[in-house]
């Protein structure tokens, strides 16, 4: 039993953050909502030996802002019930492995972790009727991950919706080949995602696409949203990786970040791609208000109630996808 309305931390035992630590999770319970967010943080990633290990040790804070926000009116979960999943694990919650970095075997637990997380959630949640699976950049990321193990616990009861936060599944145009294997191996991900997406996935270093078009092919009632920055300098920093000295699927050299011109094709084709299948609010490079679509992130923080592109504002879009609308917000 936890108080009704009010944030309360849950140390799960079994779960691990990269530092061995006992992970857990964050819930405030609205008993009058049918309704339930997970919400998995962003922060990072850790696949070599230049990872701020340091960062994954960030104690839980209750969320007060943006997506989380009670007393926001025009906020379309304000009053549902609420999970939130902190970042410990370094792996864009998709990994379980154990690896050698900076001299230490790190637990890349992420994926295992929301396996033995739904062991409590869903007896609890058990009657939702809509679940929404969220989170924001490498939480974006996660939740992309994560969303049809969350669906295969819960069943065919909730309606399950997915909305990515500058996580976006691109192909390895975008995230080249050898940044991918890394990814694979150092987070286990074959073990975890590839084993759910199974022959859908017939290129490794490519998952990404072949997990979205398992997910949307097997998954088909899956409600989806995706926003991004058209030219998000953050997460073109992170695939950067893999354009070492500004050439494509080279893993050795200095890491340049990716041309945005090849970062906002890879949204578009995606958008395209699943034009009649998921919604898209994307802020482009010639929105100058919104720092010419370089920004990152937008569910936390002042963002998700300034962010209004072409007179739709972002909670509105927010609510379309949960409702079941496909909207193209942006270029």
């Amino acid at each position: 039993d936890v108080p009704t309305l009010e944030w309360t931390y849950i140390p799960v035992p079994g779960t691990v953050c990269m530092n061995g630590d006992t992970a857990g999770f964050g819930i405030s319970i609205n008993p009058d909502s049918p309704n339930l967010m997970i919400y998995l943080e962003g922060g990072g990633a850790c696949f070599n030996d230049a990872c701020d290990f340091s960062a994954f040790n960030i104690p839980f804070v209750p969320p007060p802002d943006g997506i989380f926000d009670r007393n926001d009116a025009d906020n379309p979960v304000a009053d549902w019930s609420m999970i939130y999943v902190p970042y410990c694990t370094g792996d864009i919650h998709g990994g379980d492995s154990e690896y050698e970095l900076g001299g230490q075997l790190r637990q890349f637990r992420g994926y295992a972790n929301i396996t033995k997380y739904l062991e409590q959630w869903v007896p609890t949640f058990m009657g939702a009727d809509t679940v929404l699976v969220t989170g924001i950049s490498a939480g974006g990321f996660g939740a992309g991950l994560n969303v049809l193990q969350i669906s295969d616990a819960f069943g065919p009861g909730p309606q399950m919706v997915l909305i990515d936060d500058s996580g976006p599944p691109l192909s390895n145009d975008v995230i080249p080949p050898c940044l991918q294997s890394i990814f694979r191996e150092v987070w286990g991900l074959d073990s975890t995602v590839l084993a759910e997406c199974g022959s859908d996935c017939p290129d490794p270093n490519d998952f990404a696409t072949g997990f979205l078009a398992h997910a949307a092919s097997d998954y088909p009632d899956i409600r989806v949203g995706m926003f991004s920055n058209t030219a998000d300098s953050v997460i073109r920093g992170f695939m950067g990786f893999g354009w070492g000295n500004g050439m494509h699927d080279n893993c050795e050299g200095i890491p340049v970040s990716v041309p945005a011109n090849v970062y906002e094709e890879g949204l578009l084709d995606l958008r395209d791609t699943y034009e009649d299948r998921a919604g898209t609010f994307l802020i482009g490079q010639t929105h100058f208000e919104y720092a010419f679509g370089t920004g990152h992130t937008a569910l936390r923080g002042p963002s998700y109630t300034t962010t209004t592109i072409d007179d739709v504002s972002l909670r509105e879009w927010v609510g379309g996808v949960i409702a079941g609308e496909v909207q193209h917000v942006g270029p």
